[in-house]
């Protein structure tokens, strides 16, 4: 039933008809039953089976329509039984309130498998990914035409049909020659994050490296000597599906470029540099790009900046700045002060620290999953790891008078807090308006859905167990 080995809850059904037909499916694995009406009408069907799940009897009943929906021929049935899980399969556990879930299936990475769970935690598809990457900035999130969109750091990006197969494979062409049959980009990396634009052209994040001279040497010693340095600075790339560059911006040229904060001087590029320039030198993560958004609204691009403790808005047509979120401290407000938004109220205002994936809700507000590092700027005491909380954060910015207040947020004020000092994520569900957070960068990982509401109740409560795991997204079904 599999045709991808990799994919094994994914089956393939196909049949032909004399004439115009259209097909409906009933599945039952004796405690559950699932239908889908596939609506085209072909003579000649290939069609997708999905929602199987591990170590079950299926019986799957196939009726056959004309287009007055008819029975062509009486019903067919078939059993399929599927495998268990692989050994070394990710450890799931779930409670849920399932009646005030956003519906559909929450899909998510984890141990170099793309993993889909029901409203009740029972696993409906898995992928085995093909190609390793050692890095757990490992994105997935579901394209305009239903197929996934995985990024592989640093060199690769793959589309992937519900079956498992590669529809397209991209790669980086300034640090890697591809696959057989990849499509190069123009471009020295791909990192932690590739977003699906209106148009189908794809952003992502990319890296360049240049030397500053009278550089800050310290983020603690505020009279430390300067020193020589070598930057890896953000670059967004927009590329057409045939690889073709249509913009990039860098962030060298849109920011400023001395102002140092925690973890801005971290070398976790060092090891990269050296295999695409084969010298080994030491250089220092000075933005730390982690998510790209596209907004149509304005044709406005978002970034989250992580060792800039800072979210920042530019046109997409002038590539100049138009807001930034974040502390203020340490930047050049002579030139960088009209961008800063300020907060509407000090009363129980907080900006966000080392931040992850920033996400537009209908009302145009902005939900960020805060990690929390630090909760400091340089050369400010930093708060212990074991004080601190990560949390989901709802800004609400107005974009004529540059000031930004806090309409709601989860993970600080809660009976359980969560601190994640690194990876995470927090959706906005447009049917319900509840949040997806994924508490993603600690062991157990926690996947969390809670109602918008003060207080927040808790819906769905995932725990995955000896792994991370980057981002969830909710899919509405398995199906488009």
């Amino acid at each position: 039933m599999a045709p991808n080995a990799s994919t094994p809850l994914a089956g393939l059904l196909e049949l032909q008809t004399s004439g115009l037909s259209r097909v409906s499916l009933t599945v039952s694995d004796g405690s559950d039953q699932w239908s889908k009406d596939f609506e085209e009408f072909n003579s000649d069907h290939s069609l997708a089976v999905l929602g199987f799940k591990p170590d079950r009897a299926h019986t799957v009943t196939v009726r056959v329509l004309d287009i007055d929906g008819i029975d062509l021929i009486e019903p067919v049935v078939f059993d399929v039984t599927t495998e268990p899980l692989l050994q070394g399969f990710p450890e799931i556990s779930v409670t849920s309130i399932p009646e005030l879930m956003e519906p559909g299936v929450t899909l998510f990475e984890a141990a170099g498998y793309l993993i889909a769970v029901n409203e009740i935690g029972e696993v409906v598809w898995y992928h085995r990914i093909q190609f390793f990457s050692a890095f757990l900035d490992r994105d997935v999130r579901r394209m305009n035409n239903v197929n996934l969109l995985l990024l592989l750091p640093r060199d690769k990006i793959i589309e992937l049909d519900m079956l498992g197969n590669i529809v397209n494979l991209w790669h980086s062409s300034g640090s890697s020659d591809g696959e057989q049959g990849s499509i190069p980009v123009d471009t020295l990396a791909f990192h932690h994050e590739v977003f699906e634009m209106q148009s189908g052209n794809l952003l992502a994040l990319s890296v360049e490296f240049r030397s500053f001279f009278d550089y800050p040497t310290s983020v603690t010693n505020p009279f430390a000597p300067l020193g020589t340095e070598i930057l890896a600075g953000d670059v967004i790339v927009e590329f057409a599906p045939d690889g073709t560059i249509i913009n990039q911006w860098a962030l060298f040229d849109m920011l400023d470029t001395y102002r140092i904060n925690y973890s801005s001087l971290l070398g976790l590029y060092d090891g990269f540099f050296e295999s695409v320039f084969g010298t080994a030198l030491e250089t220092r993560d000075w933005t730390h790009g982690n998510a790209v958004v596209h907004e149509p609204s304005d044709d406005s691009i978002i970034v989250s900046l992580r060792h800039q403790d800072a979210v920042i808005k530019f046109s997409r047509q002038t590539g100049k700045l138009i807001w930034i979120l974040g502390p203020h401290e340490n930047w050049d407000t002579e030139r960088f002060g009209q961008f800063l938004l300020t907060p509407k109220s000090d009363e129980e205002f907080s900006f966000q620290y080392h931040q992850h994936a920033p996400d537009i809700t209908d009302e145009g507000t902005y939900i960020i999953y805060d990690n929390g590092n630090n909760r400091a700027s340089p050369f400010d005491p930093t708060l212990p790891d074991s004080d601190n909380f990560s949390k989901a954060v709802e800004y609400k910015i107005d974009k004529f008078t540059k000031e930004v207040e806090i309409v709601w947020e989860y993970g600080q004020f809660e009976d359980e807090t969560l601190y994640t000092f690194f990876i995470g994520d927090a959706d906005y569900q447009p049917q319900t308006g509840n949040v997806l957070i994924t508490f993603g960068g600690r062991q157990p990982a926690r996947l969390i859905e809670v109602t918008r509401t003060t207080p927040a109740q808790k819906v769905f409560d995932l725990t995955l167990f000896e792994n991370f795991t980057y981002r969830s997204e909710r899919l509405p079904s398995l199906y488009p």
